[in-house]
């Protein structure tokens, strides 16, 4: 009997004690679970916003359908972004931001980014023929600018060859990036006199990405 009450009063503090440890709200313990879905739920919050962001970069925000191909460009652009974004070194970046408009597509930018220094992407850059010298233009540019004219890809040396200094530029962000909006004011000939016209440039990484144009009649 005395045996059996030795094994018991063991087994009853160490239940007492269990109850003893239960944990505060405060802890930390008690909220695990949830923690664990915040930061899961931050997580796929932050994925959906930079494919979202990259489908707009791309002009396809309004389309409900997506093929193959658009789904495969919208997960390109999403990783170039992220690569982008790492690029703390102000070299690295004026490096990169001062012919990413001279690549072909986000695949050739994506490749030079995940190169392991600024040596090897300077040689391969050399190697795929990739520059900042704007002082040739391809025969599409050349036509174009011979006509006053300008395109969607221009770069901004092509623009001021074809119309001129802009009067006023505006600059988002850092300049290296290349993102700026120039703006002109014209005076153009019509059957009503001569009228106002504003026309306002759009650059991406130093590219034309839109413009648009509002006249006004002038007395």
């Amino acid at each position: 009997m005395t045996k059996l009450l030795i094994l018991i009063l063991p087994l009853s503090l160490g239940l007492t004690a269990c109850s003893l440890l239960e944990r505060s709200e405060t802890s930390g313990y008690a909220s695990n679970d949830d923690s664990e879905g915040g930061a899961r739920e931050f997580y796929f919050d932050k994925r959906a916003k930079a494919y979202n962001s990259a489908k707009e970069e791309l002009g396809l925000q309004t389309r409900k359908e997506l093929g193959e191909e658009e789904v495969t460009a919208i997960q390109t652009r999403v990783e170039l972004n992220r690569l982008e974004k790492n690029l703390q070194n102000s070299l690295d970046k004026k490096q990169y931001y001062s012919i990413k408009p001279y690549f072909n597509n986000d695949l050739e930018r994506i490749y030079f980014l995940r190169l392991p220094n600024r040596e090897a992407k300077e040689r391969w850059a050399n190697m795929k023929g990739v520059t900042t010298n704007e002082t040739s233009f391809d025969h599409v540019t050349t036509k174009l600018i011979e006509k006053n004219d300008i395109s969607r890809g221009m770069s901004r040396n092509a623009v001021r060859q074809s119309w001129g200094d802009p009067d006023f530029v505006e600059v988002a962000g850092e300049h290296i990036y290349g993102n700026e909006r120039w703006r002109y004011n014209k005076l153009t000939s019509s059957d009503e006199g001569y009228k106002s016209e504003v026309r306002i440039i759009y650059f991406e990484s130093g590219r034309v990405a839109g413009w648009e144009t509002a006249a006004q009649s002038t007395n």
